[in-house]
């Protein structure tokens, strides 16, 4: 139970009342609606204690704890806070509007990361993003990242890389979107409703940086293979990227998506594997090409974990991490330059050359097709469907790289890559003089 009394507040009146056997509340005679609370821990906290019109009960406002705020400072804020009551607002409302308008850059974004379940990837770059390139704002609330300062930091960055400029501002500006439904006012309002990246927009200043369109050509690959052959003798560590290298080349699939392959999701009997996370977020079911198991079947009959990773790894984690050193070993003892995604986009150019159909790349590659695309809807592409397309991109790789004898096809495969790679013109002389051959040979 709460106790009360009333009198004018002075400091020497406050200072020589006793504390409380319970919770006591004093009321201030000089200004209606101001209260010290007394608890019998000793605390003494000033707060306005009112109805506002229309309620049935009264709003308590915690303005502050005696000493540390005087009778004068508690009476000007029990002041404001009394007209926002009298208005028919709720002062504690508005101060938790106050405090949500100012949450950190950090902050936001630890809540970005909490609500959307990043990849462990992911993270780490927009870690580094925070880090790096925002960490003189990330402390400050949100809004001290306005138009004026997004053109000077973008601008700042872009110096450097602007790549990495615009990389930064597509994050930022993720971050004021995501602020934008997750914090609200009263009533829905928002309190982050302009999103000051779309000054880059307006002014036209984004980079537009071209993307990258490079791939292994047809002359680079049987020395690409000989640097992998070579450099697998180094250890376990080189062999397991070399590997990696070698089925993002006959795969076609990203990065992540390989090194957190697991050996549970893969099924060598039936001749398929499962990726589980994807960038689109889709599981993808593929079919082992013949090369591929012969990779696979190596790593499991040399790997003492069966249950673990399929690309392992001497760390914490169990498996690669960030192989970007080996990978340049391998650039540099063959002479070209690649990152693995060139080795995806040297995938999907070798399907094209192929004419393996759109749909049919777009599910190998795991791109998602259009949602108005009512023809994909009926298309259900099983690895059985897949095995036998996904068998020739690897077969004509193998082919270019001069390995007959590693792809399955033998001849019928290294012919069948050839011709997919002539012109129409090219096609049709040799289908001439395949046909003269012919009928001189008939006629002898």
């Amino acid at each position: 139970m709460t106790h009360s009394t009333r009198f004018r507040f002075t400091k020497a009146a406050i200072d020589r009342w006793p504390t409380p056997d319970k919770r006591t509340r004093i009321r201030d005679e000089a200004l209606p609606g101001l209260i010290l609370e007394l608890s019998p821990s000793g605390t003494r906290t000033f707060r306005v204690y009112k109805k506002r019109k229309g309620d049935t009960t009264a709003i308590s406002v915690t303005l502050g704890r005696y000493p540390g705020m005087t009778i004068e400072q508690a009476r000007k804020a029990a002041i404001e806070a009394l007209k926002e009551l009298n208005s028919g607002a709720n002062p504690n409302e508005e101060a938790r509007v106050r405090r949500k308008a100012r949450i950190t850059l950090r902050e936001v974004y630890a809540d970005y990361a909490n609500c959307k379940g990043l990849k462990e990837s992911t993270r780490r770059g927009y870690d580094t993003n925070v880090r790096t390139y925002l960490n003189e704002f990330a402390d400050r609330p949100l809004s001290a990242l306005d138009e004026s300062a997004v053109k000077r930091l973008h601008q700042s960055i872009s110096r450097r890389s602007p790549a990495q400029a615009d990389l930064v501002m597509r994050f930022a500006r993720a971050l004021f979107n995501f602020a934008k439904y997750e914090y609200r006012g009263p009533n829905g309002r928002f309190l982050f409703e302009h999103n000051p990246i779309a000054i880059l927009n307006h002014q036209k200043l984004w980079n537009r940086v071209p993307r990258r369109n490079t791939c292994l050509t047809r002359g680079q690959l049987p020395g690409w293979f000989d640097a992998l052959d070579a450099l697998r003798g180094l250890g376990p560590y080189q062999c397991a990227v070399c590997d990696l290298a070698e089925v993002a080349l006959l795969t076609g699939l990203r990065r992540s998506e390989l090194m957190e392959l697991t050996w549970a999701q893969v099924n060598l009997d039936e001749g398929r594997f499962f990726i589980s996370r994807t960038k689109n977020g889709e599981p993808l079911e593929l079919p082992i090409t013949t090369h591929l198991d012969a990779i696979l079947r190596r790593r499991r009959d040399a790997s003492f974990d069966h249950l673990g990773f399929v690309f392992n790894a001497p760390n914490a984690l169990g498996r690669l991490q960030d192989p970007r050193k080996a990978l340049s070993k391998i650039a540099e003892h063959a002479g070209v330059g690649f990152t693995l995604h060139d080795l995806r986009r040297t995938f999907t150019t070798t399907a094209e050359s192929l004419n393996v159909g759109t749909y049919t790349i777009k599910r190998l590659l795991n791109h998602r097709t259009r949602r108005d695309d009512v023809t994909a809807g009926y298309l259900v592409l099983t690895p059985e469907e897949l095995r036998q397309p996904a068998q020739r991109i690897a077969d004509a790789i193998m082919t270019h790289a001069g390995r007959f004898d590693a792809a399955s096809g033998g001849m019928d495969a290294a012919l069948e890559a050839l011709v997919a790679g002539l012109s129409e013109a090219d096609k049709r002389r040799l289908i001439f003089d395949l046909s003269a051959q012919q009928r001189v040979s008939e006629a002898l």
